[in-house]
């Protein structure tokens, strides 16, 4: 089914990628958040491929990211910043979304989810919210070593990845399930994060209580402690998920994946079955 891409901007200089099918087949859109340096770009994929099943798709941008405006004031910016930035694409949208969070921009949503009508909220890799990061999380000291190498301060308050390729593949590819273009171009489009949302994002605090829809949660195995060993699964557990895939053979950004589709039609069953 053939589409339409354009961008949607609103009054507070936010930006949205807009994807409406030519035909809509579901009532429900779905609203696609990004992580820290990453903008609407990385769903590239996943929007076209539900924008051609009918359903109509928007990516936002973070202040400060990609197609939004804000890029001066971003060390500025604060999670709680982010949560209303996705607050008002959602009033502009007007309907009640599924919304798809990936890292960072998925403990976001489950922020969002506390005040919010959203259909379903669908966490692909998300970072935890603040009771799991700390009863949970157990970071490889490899992998907090190849962080702290990669995330370059700046003299605004903002961070800034390496545009190392091979740096990038161990941490967001660590499958290496990733064509040479793809990470070419993620190494190209990655941008500044603010500092203090890089430090403080894992340790939002989260009512699982006050949240009122169905949670769905795809992650990796590992980054837990002994006594919950699998941090998604840990997530999945706090939400009471409707539905989960923990597994051991995808990467952090497992919708640039080669095998991307086959979470993009996880994804979609999840959005409406």
């Amino acid at each position: 089914m053939s589409y339409l891409r354009s961008v949607m901007e609103l009054e507070n200089g936010l930006c949205m990628e807009r994807y409406l099918p030519a035909r809509t087949i579901r009532r429900n859109p779905v609203v696609f958040v990004h992580g820290n340096f990453h903008g609407s770009w990385c769903w590239k994929n996943f929007l076209a491929y539900f924008a051609a099943r009918g359903i109509s798709c928007y990516a936002l941008n973070f202040r400060g990211h990609w197609l939004s405006s804000g890029h001066a004031e971003l060390g500025k910016a604060t999670v709680e910043d982010y949560v209303a930035d996705v607050c008002s694409c959602l009033e502009a949208i007007g309907a009640d979304p599924v919304l798809v969070g990936h890292s960072m921009g998925g403990v976001v949503g489950q922020k969002v989810a506390e005040s919010s009508r959203i259909k379903k909220l669908i966490l692909l890799d998300s970072a935890p919210c603040k009771h799991i990061t700390e009863t949970c999380l157990q970071l490889d000291p490899k992998r907090v070593a190849l962080t702290r190498d990669m995330f370059i301060p700046q003299s605004d308050k903002t961070l800034r990845m390496t545009p190392d390729r091979e740096k990038i593949r161990q941490l967001l590819f660590e499958k290496n399930k990733v064509s040479d273009e793809t990470l070419s171009q993620s190494a190209a489009f990655l941008g500044r994060e603010s500092a203090q949302v890089l430090e403080n994002h894992p340790f939002l605090p989260v009512d699982p209580q006050k949240l009122t829809c169905p949670v769905y949660v795809l992650g990796r195995t590992g980054l837990g402690n002994k006594k919950n060993p699998h941090l998604w699964d840990a997530l999945a557990d706090y939400y009471h998920a409707a539905g989960r895939s923990i597994r051991g053979d995808i990467s952090h950004n497992m919708m640039l994946e080669d095998d991307w589709q086959e979470h993009a039609a996880l994804v979609e069953k999840w959005c409406f079955e």
